[in-house]
C-alpha cells in the first residue's frame, strides 16, 4: 500500500470534516470518528493507494463484507448510527465525508453500492492481470 497517498487522502477527508463533526457533536465519540473515517477512504478511495494483489484481494472481500452489511441493515452503517447516536446527529444522517460532499445520494440512494461494486470489479480486474 502507498501509504503517502492514503495518508494523504485520510488527512484531506479529516480536513474536510472534523470542524463541523468537533462542532456539532454533543458527545464526540473520537475513536469512532478517526476509525470510520480511515475505513471509509480505503473502501471507496483504494485505487488511489492499493499497490498489491494481496492489497486487492483484501479490499475486495472486504468491500462485499460492508455492501452485505448495508443491505441487511437497511442502507445502513451500524457504525455511522452509532456515532450518530452518541453526537445526537438523526440516524439516518450519514457519514460525513469527501465521496458524500459530492452530492451523488441526490440521484440515488444506493450510489455508494455503485461505487462499491465499480471498485470491486477494479479488484478483480487487478487480480486477473
Amino acid at each position: 500500500m502507498n501509504i503517502l497517498a492514503f495518508a494523504f487522502v485520510f488527512c484531506l477527508q479529516l480536513y474536510l470534516t472534523f470542524d463541523y463533526f468537533w462542532k456539532s457533536c454533543i458527545n464526540p465519540p473520537y475513536i469512532l470518528y478517526f476509525v470510520h473515517q480511515a475505513f471509509d477512504v480505503f473502501l471507496f478511495w483504494a485505487p488511489v493507494f492499493l499497490v498489491t494483489k494481496l492489497e486487492h484481494a483484501l479490499h475486495f472481500w472486504v468491500a462485499l463484507g460492508v455492501g452485505i452489511h448495508w443491505f441487511t441493515y437497511g442502507n445502513k452503517c451500524i457504525a455511522t448510527v452509532e456515532m450518530n447516536k452518541q453526537c445526537a446527529y438523526e440516524e439516518h444522517r450519514w457519514l460525513h465525508s469527501l465521496k458524500n460532499m459530492f452530492g451523488l445520494r441526490e440521484y440515488s440512494e444506493n450510489f455508494h453500492f455503485i461505487w462499491i461494486g465499480l471498485l470491486m470489479v477494479y479488484d478483480l480486474y487487478v487480480l486477473s492481470i
